[in-house]
């Protein structure tokens, strides 16, 4: 028998409304919704959910992060795991959506044409151009541009995304939307740098770019996460997961000791200062531009000032960034 089943194929299979009572009861399988059923190893991960909801009704399509989370994308908010996020879903504008209960926020749109619908791993959902155009419009920006950051190194098209969102024009979040597509890079590597890549911006100081080339001597190859190459100056994230062994640390000290006797200057942002504290790391930013040459307008000046002061603000920051 197949791993997922719904109540109409059940009797297919010798089993009646009382024995899908029973298998659920002893532990065998699991109703993540109404009319759907699951028996595999993992019933609570988000596509197991998306998939068999989608097995009990035709016109549900995945979208927005759980379309881009099936694409393989590394999309949910800091610190939120697969299986407590709500299957997020898009129904025809007159249908029924799922029950909140069923753990789904639904949706109902008139405008999903059929080109902006495919099919992954037997879930249908949201293309990828509809998904990257999607996420770019409704997260919260600096998760909106790490979303839309890994949709561009996929290969998702920037004109065809600026193309849509110029349709957009006067429609509700269009100017986020035109914000992320201008702000998003492929060379972004995780969605930490992608944000700290974004903050550096909105601050006002020199657009790094990611994956800088280093040349090292005895022909080795470095690559900072991002840099101003015009001031030689880079800039590095170092997260928990991938920096925290000693033979890491080690490395990267190593390493970074290589590029600065190159004359680079780098700044090392710190998780909790990203998540916690960014203004801390954006002086730092900008005291080793300013040591390096940059010299910026009154109006660069003033914008840094500006934003040092925003994000000083729990309150301002949240508007900013999360709301």
């Amino acid at each position: 028998m197949e791993e997922y089943l719904s109540s109409p194929l059940a009797p297919a299979y010798g089993l009646g409304r009382h024995d899908l009572s029973r298998l659920v009861a002893t532990g065998r399988f699991w109703r993540p919704t109404r009319g759907g059923y699951y028996a595999g190893p993992d019933p609570r991960a988000l596509a197991v959910r998306a998939h068999t909801l989608g097995i009990t009704s035709r016109d549900v399509v995945a979208c927005r992060r759980t379309a881009a989370w099936l694409w393989g994308l590394d999309v949910l908010p800091p610190g939120k795991r697969q299986d407590e996020w709500p299957v997020e879903v898009v129904v025809p504008g007159g249908a029924r959506t799922p029950p909140r209960r069923a753990h789904v926020v639904g949706r109902q749109s008139d405008r999903l044409p059929p080109g902006d619908v495919t099919s992954v791993g037997g879930v249908t959902v949201t293309t990828q151009e509809r998904t990257a155009l999607d996420c770019a419009r409704w997260l919260p920006r600096l998760e909106a541009v790490a979303a839309l950051d890994q949709f561009l190194a996929r290969g998702v098209a920037r004109e065809r995304l600026r193309a849509r969102a110029a349709e957009l024009s006067g429609r509700r979040n269009a100017r986020r939307l035109r914000e992320a597509i201008a702000l998003g890079d492929a060379g972004a590597q995780s969605p930490p740098e992608s944000w700290v890549r974004v903050l550096v911006v909105d601050a006002g100081l020199p657009r790094p770019r990611p994956q800088v080339r280093v040349e090292l001597p005895e022909k080795r190859v470095a690559y900072l996460d991002m840099g101003v190459e015009r001031y030689r100056v880079g800039i590095e994230y170092d997260g928990h997961d991938h920096h925290s062994s000693v033979e890491d640390r080690a490395h990267d000290e190593w390493r970074r000791a290589q590029i600065r006797r190159l004359g680079w200057r780098l700044v090392i942002v710190r998780k909790n200062e990203l998540f916690g504290s960014p203004a801390t790391f954006l002086e730092r930013v900008a005291e080793r531009l300013w040591e390096s040459g940059w010299r910026p307008t009154p109006g660069e000046s003033l914008r840094l000032q500006r934003q040092l002061r925003l994000l000083g603000s729990p309150e301002a920051r949240y508007r900013r960034y999360a709301a």
